[in-house]
């Protein structure tokens, strides 16, 4: 439009021009005018321009729905990956950060998830959790981890999304109650708490107040730092742990949140479906609150890879393993379904050949839950296998990226063993910088072909 009409006042000037100026030379006026007509189609355009970029300048939600993500995690529980030892000076978990930006650029990768709250903790300045025990154990924050994280990987074209265990409050296999500060929301709230038989405790998702402490953690996060988006794992209410019994026979232990059931359960005949209503209440809070803060803040969660066995005549995949709908009660499905989560990052860490969870009937089953939403699949790959799990593991993640690839709501690969990636553990360095140190367009590797270990 506004080339039009500037455009329109030039050619009438011209015809005017001409048949009033007799003095004038007619060649030497058009070419003036045509010099004009060329300033004004550029000046023009330039206008056009900044009115079509003013409101569309590239944020974090926009690079990452363009642009795959390629990804690792870095976990802090019992310091797998970061930091290597409690009580490091801030120097020395400078330099940690540094090398983990820097191995993450080298691979070709865009994105670091980085546990941030392992166990109702924070690697960050908080002020409704206390510092972590692995990373001080004064509980005193010698660094803001997360902090540096994200500046030393935007230098590097890196995003970093805050990875977080929601209900988990202690780790190692042992409870450790006795060692929690006494500001910590289990010791202040004990009543929020379920010790289980794996020795770990647990808040008790069913207790109202503990999701809302969850999703303003989840806040807190999203309005005091640059993540590009918040990610649960798969850790839930606990996986289910085989005890004797006193007759010698073995069952599986009791979470004893029945006391929060008789109160809370009103209208639900079957505990299992009160647990999965609670689980979908906390996603779907923490997804409110994460667009509340920022709009752009992107919001998933990394699933155990089974929803349901399918078998029978059942609705899961075709495998034979744990189900985490019944065993951790993760309703995954309502969560695509109900548009409450970004992207599902499913826990695939088998390979083609393994007849109880096969990967591609897993991935093409997990491609098909999201068609027709708008919410995008990340598949998360098994590289720590490459360590002793798998024989002659050689060019299986580069045929598991490829054939993920081929789905059409894929939206990037998410890689759990940064210390094997690190260390080129049989040559999976090797095969993710071939995967992503070029386009996928020119990626020649063929389609071919015990999920013990999962994200911390």
């Amino acid at each position: 439009m506004i080339q039009k009409l500037l455009y329109g006042f030039v050619e009438e000037t011209k015809e005017r021009n001409l048949d009033t100026m007799s003095k004038m030379d007619r060649k030497t006026f058009i070419v003036v005018t045509s010099i004009c007509a060329a300033f004004v189609l550029v000046f023009s355009l330039a206008i056009v321009l900044v009115l079509f970029t003013s409101d569309k300048a590239p944020g974090k939600v926009a690079d990452a729905v363009q642009e795959d993500i390629a990804g690792v995690w870095i976990a802090s529980v019992t310091n797998i990956d970061f930091p290597s030892s409690t009580d490091m000076d801030a120097d020395a978990l400078q330099k940690e950060i540094d090398a983990i930006v820097e191995n993450t650029q080298a691979l070709g990768l865009n994105t670091i998830y980085f546990q941030v709250r392992p166990c109702a903790d924070a690697l960050y300045d908080s002020q409704l959790f206390p510092v972590s025990a692995y990373l001080s154990q004064s509980r005193e924050l010698t660094l803001d981890a997360l902090e540096y994280m994200i500046d030393t990987a935007r230098e590097a074209g890196i995003s970093v999304h805050a990875w977080i265990n929601p209900l988990r409050v202690t780790g190692g296999g042992v409870s450790n109650k006795d060692t929690l500060p006494e500001n910590h929301p289990a010791v202040l709230h004990p009543e929020w708490v379920v010790e289980y038989a794996d020795g770990k405790l647990y808040f008790d998702c069913g207790v109202p107040q503990v999701r809302e402490l969850i999703a303003a953690g989840v806040k807190e996060i999203v309005e005091n730092y640059d993540v590009a988006g918040i990610v649960f794992d798969d850790y839930f209410y606990p996986y289910p742990k085989t005890v004797a019994g006193e007759n010698g026979e073995s069952s599986i232990a009791v979470f004893a949140d029945a006391q929060t059931f008789s109160e809370y359960g009103e209208g639900y005949e079957d505990m299992g479906d009160w647990r999965r209503d609670n689980v979908n209440s906390l996603i779907r809070l923490v997804y409110d609150t994460v667009k509340e803060a920022d709009k752009d803040c992107l919001f998933g969660v990394a699933p155990f890879g089974i929803w349901k066995n399918g078998y029978g005549g059942e609705s899961g995949s075709e495998t034979r393993g744990a189900q985490s709908y019944s065993d951790i009660y993760c309703d995954t499905l309502a969560w695509i379904q109900g548009g409450y989560i970004d992207y599902i990052a499913p826990q695939i860490y088998w390979r083609t050949v393994d007849s109880a969870a096969p990967y591609d009937i897993l991935c093409d089953w997990w491609a098909d839950q999201v068609k027709d939403t708008d919410v995008r699949l990340l598949v998360c790959h098994a590289a720590y296998r490459y360590e002793t799990d798998w024989e002659n593991p050689q060019g299986i993640m580069a045929e598991q990226v490829a054939y993920a690839r081929e789905k059409d709501k894929y939206g990037g690969s998410l890689f759990y063993g940064y210390e094997e990636l690190s260390e080129n553990t049989n040559g999976i360095a090797d095969e993710v910088k071939e995967l992503f140190t070029k386009s996928p367009e020119t990626d020649d590797t063929s389609d071919t072909g015990e999920n013990e270990k999962t994200p911390a």
